[in-house]
C-alpha cells in the first residue's frame, strides 16, 4: 500500500531531479565557455591567440575541423567596448564569429559578406551606457553583445597548409582585438 508520505517523498525526489537537471543544463554552456577562455587565452588579452594547425590529437575547440585554421580573442566588455578588426586577403573562406558567455553565437561575418573589404567592428556590452560611442570612423559595424564576456573565433579555410601557409597565416594575423578608447 502506498502511503501519503511515500507519494510526497516521490514527488519531492522528482522535483529535485528536475531542478538538478535544469540547473546542470543551464550551467554546461557557461562552464564550456569558461574552460575555452582559460585554455585559449593569450598572455596579453588584446593579442589574438593563434593556435597551431589542428590535427587529430587536438581538441582546443569542440570537434575542430582539420581544414580550418583558427584564431581566438577573449571578449571582455565589462569596462568598455572592444574594437575588432581583420582584413584577411585570401581567396578562400574565412569567418569571424562572436559568442556570448553561454556559447550562443550572436554575430558572424564571412568572406562573402565582407565582399573583399576588411572587417571593422565595435562590440558594445549589454550595460553600455550612452549607446554608440561618438566619433567612430565611417564603415564601422556596431554589434550589441548579450553578455559582458565571450569569445571571438576566426576561421580560415586551408586546403593544403604546407602550400598555403604564408597566405593563410597572414590572413589570420590581420586580426586585432582591443579595448575601445583610452
Amino acid at each position: 500500500m502506498i502511503t501519503r508520505r511515500t507519494v510526497v517523498g516521490l514527488l519531492a525526489l522528482a522535483a529535485l531531479a528536475v531542478a538538478t537537471h535544469l540547473a546542470v543544463t543551464w550551467a554546461i554552456p557557461y562552464g564550456a565557455m569558461v574552460r575555452l577562455l582559460l585554455t585559449s587565452r593569450p598572455a596579453e588579452l588584446t593579442v589574438p591567440y593563434l593556435p597551431p594547425m589542428t590535427d587529430a590529437a587536438q581538441r582546443r575547440v569542440v570537434l575542430p575541423s582539420p581544414d580550418l585554421l583558427y584564431a581566438t580573442c577573449p571578449v571582455d566588455l565589462r569596462e568598455r567596448p572592444m574594437r575588432i578588426r581583420a582584413d584577411p586577403r585570401t581567396d578562400g573562406y574565412w569567418s569571424l564569429a562572436l559568442y556570448a558567455s553561454n556559447t550562443d553565437n550572436y554575430f558572424v561575418v564571412n568572406d562573402r559578406q565582407a565582399a573583399g573589404r576588411g572587417v571593422d567592428l565595435v562590440v558594445l556590452g549589454p550595460k553600455s551606457v550612452g549607446g554608440v560611442p561618438p566619433g567612430l570612423p565611417p564603415g564601422v559595424t556596431v554589434v550589441h553583445a548579450p553578455s559582458s564576456r565571450g569569445l571571438l573565433l576566426m576561421r580560415v579555410l586551408v586546403g593544403d597548409y604546407a602550400a598555403e601557409r604564408e597566405v593563410v597565416e597572414a590572413a589570420r594575423r590581420t586580426l586585432r582585438c582591443e579595448p575601445l578608447g583610452p
